[in-house]
């Protein structure tokens, strides 16, 4: 009465020996789509972005912004953050809020726009007001770690 039984798990662990590894290669060997973000904004092509650089826009560090819209989609709206010396917070995290950050704590709605690395372009969403702050936040130690008032965006 067990025999069968003991026989079709034995025909199904020999099947899964073969079937589990056979599922491993074709999962790492399938392409994997990468997302988009554009790691070096040096080297990235600027001839049709107009650009406003500020220097003195953050509070507490010597960081530049610049901010870049494409004359071909005047709806997008991208930032290049450069910092002149090592940040010393970790996990660093940009995001846009509408309101000042008060105390170490976010602002309710604000927005991520990715984690902060040096040079890296970050990309605004299209549906923010025409001012705003940048709050650079440090995810580990959960506080602000810098704030930056922007006017009136390009």
């Amino acid at each position: 009465m067990i025999q069968p039984i003991r026989t079709v798990h034995r025909r199904a662990f020999v099947a899964l020996g073969f079937v589990l590894p056979a599922i491993l290669v074709v999962g790492l060997a399938a392409p994997h789509p990468r997302p988009a973000t554009r790691e070096n904004a040096a080297s990235d092509e600027a001839s049709n972005y107009a650009a406003t650089k500020s220097d003195k826009l953050w509070r507490k560090h010597a960081i530049q912004a610049e901010f870049r819209h494409n004359s071909g989609d005047s709806q997008e709206i991208d930032v290049v953050v450069k910092v002149s010396q090592q940040l010393n917070e970790p996990d660093l995290l940009l995001y846009w809020a509408g309101s000042e950050p008060q105390g170490n704590a976010l602002p309710q709605r604000a927005l991520l726009l990715g984690a902060f690395r040096i040079d890296q372009v970050f990309t605004l969403p299209q549906n923010v007001a025409q001012s705003g702050y940048l709050v650079l936040y440090s995810n580990a130690h959960q506080v602000v770690v810098d704030a930056a008032p922007v006017e009136k965006l390009p």
